[in-house]
């Protein structure tokens, strides 16, 4: 296999840099906010600022245990900084992906060389379910960014002898606990002690003195100072309430009744990690074959990650991201200087390769073709297949079908979803006609989780009508009904009627976009029709 012409030319790494910039950044402010996770995150943040109080986070005006508070400052110093709206609620976001990527390359390159991360660095860059996170409001991507960190700094103190890095990754530990909780604790210091049993031939005398090097004893009280600071006073303040939702976060959701589908995160990195997951897998196996020491690290970063979440409880795809590095990184090394020499080997390899690259030149011919594209883009659709032709090209080719995928999205498939998504339109119509703050907004019989951030007020969720026409006997009725409450409550005004999306969460993406192709040919069964009305 050749030398790749883009990784030896300069140019074409700057080019492919400033692609995968555009493609994170670009339209990150064109979409209201995401619902339901994103919409916790920008509320709550909202709500920092306008109760002057960064410590207490609170959504639709009550208390919200469910997360640690790293995401809303995240988002809250953006908003102080850009105003509120939805670019300030990405930008940490899509900055710390950004980040993490930079960090990939640092650890690639510090352990092996420039090859190797400028190719670990694309192919984290374009991880599938990795990008995906990385462009709306949630803890993934900032968890992501901070576990790497801590693993960064600990690595580099280690194979350096500088305690001083151990130190700092102490505190980016406390950092990790603050966006995502306690439990990663386990999950990272289970990775560090394996890798060092593994570095001691698995000698307890050997790892005894390797572990000593990392001074727990003063670095613990350092983690708990930084991470567990916050919730010694929410506890204080808050009390048994607090404590109740955590442990529901946490220990019962990790030891509750275990799930017995132990494939589960095996299926997930089979697409979260597109287009690189059959690549990884077949590289993985191999080093394990091969006991490559230099790559111990990863190997018990994913192993610790993959063990620990199989057996908890609560099995949710993302669990994994923050193994895309590891992942990476081995993908990367192998794809740098990796010549299959027996014809099985050959064949299982390039099958790794050739199989994503046509299954997403499909899916992108098909998103271009459901969503009336202009036809100029099956030029780029097409071009990864004619890619592939090029031998010495072959190993990269995913990645630039990959990158097309997200063109795609992110500049013509996002701005058409959008005109089914008008949540701000809905909170300009009240807050320029009902200017009244202490006058909540109800909705009927559901809940968009993003309507208090856009409304500006309380947001009276799950009404029944009957419920409705009570609490507005004496008082002023400002309500998202549906057709028979609108019938029902009389002598209301119409500020507003329109179509919402009625289909669940639209962080299930996939189905958002079947919904919304069956709308552009006239069928609305994902959407319904709602009344904005006023009644004094």
């Amino acid at each position: 296999m050749k030398e790749s012409p883009i990784l030896s030319n300069q140019w074409a790494l700057v080019l492919f840099s400033i692609l995968t910039v555009f493609v994170y950044m670009w339209n990150i402010w064109l979409n209201d906010l995401w619902i339901p996770n994103e919409a916790f995150y920008g509320e709550s943040a909202r709500e920092i600022l306008e109760n002057h109080n960064f410590l207490d986070i609170y959504y639709n005006y009550e208390p919200r245990f469910n997360k640690p508070p790293m995401t809303y400052w995240l988002v809250a110093f953006s908003y102080l900084i850009f105003g509120i709206n939805e670019f300030a609620t990405r930008l940490p976001i899509v900055l710390l992906a950004l980040g993490t990527n930079v960090l990939t390359f640092l650890i690639a390159k510090d352990l092996f060389d420039k090859k190797v991360a400028f190719i670990s660095f694309f192919v984290m860059a374009f991880s599938f379910q990795f990008v995906i996170n990385s462009r709306y409001a949630s803890p993934e991507i900032p968890l992501t960014f901070f576990f790497t960190l801590t693993l960064y700094l600990f690595l580099i103190g280690y194979k350096r002898k500088k305690w001083l890095y151990i130190l700092f990754s102490y505190i980016s530990l406390g950092l990790t606990v603050l966006t995502k909780g306690y439990p990663y604790i386990i999950v990272i210091g289970g990775i560090v002690i394996f890798y060092l049993l593994i570095e001691s031939n698995f000698k307890w005398k050997e790892f005894w003195e390797k572990f000593k090097f990392l001074k727990v004893h003063i670095g613990l009280p350092v983690l708990l100072v930084v991470g567990f600071s916050w919730y010694v006073y929410m506890y204080q303040k808050f009390g048994q309430s607090f404590l109740d939702v955590t442990m529901e976060e946490t220990v019962k959701r990790a030891l509750g009744k275990k799930s017995t589908d132990y494939f589960f995160y095996l299926k997930v990195i089979l697409w979260g990690f597109l287009p690189y997951s059959l690549t990884f897998y077949y590289f993985f196996i191999r080093s394990l074959k091969e006991k490559r020491k230099e790559l111990s690290f990863f190997i018990s970063w994913i192993v610790v990650m993959f063990v620990i979440f199989t057996l908890a409880k609560g099995k949710i795809p993302v669990y994994m991201i923050q193994a895309h590095v590891a992942m990476s990184i081995i993908v990367g090394y192998y794809l740098s200087e990796y010549r299959p020499e027996k014809i099985f080997e050959k064949v299982l390899f390039y099958l790794t390769i050739i199989i994503p690259v046509v299954i997403i030149t499909f899916l992108n011919a098909g998103l271009v073709y459901f969503f009336k594209l202009d036809y100029l883009y099956y030029i780029p659709v097409i071009f990864p297949l004619f890619y592939l032709i090029r031998y010495e090209d072959v190993k990269l080719s995913p990645f630039v079908s990959i990158l097309i995928t997200f063109f795609i999205l992110s500049v013509s498939i996002l701005p058409v979803v959008e005109k089914y998504r008008p949540y701000k339109k809905i909170g300009m119509i009240i807050n320029d006609n009902v200017p009244e703050k202490n006058i909540p907004l109800i909705v009927q019989d559901y809940f968009w989780h993003n309507l208090p951030f856009y409304a500006k007020r309380k947001v009276l969720r799950d009404y029944p009508i009957e419920k409705i026409l009570e609490y507005g006997k004496n008082r002023p009725v400002l309500a998202l009904v549906n057709e028979e409450g609108l019938k029902k409550i009389k002598n209301s005004q119409i500020l507003w009627k329109g179509r919402l999306y009625r289909k669940g969460s639209e962080s299930r993406f996939a189905i958002l976009l079947k919904y919304v192709r069956k709308a552009l040919k006239g069928d609305y069964s994902g959407f319904e029709t709602r009344y904005l009305i006023i009644k004094r």
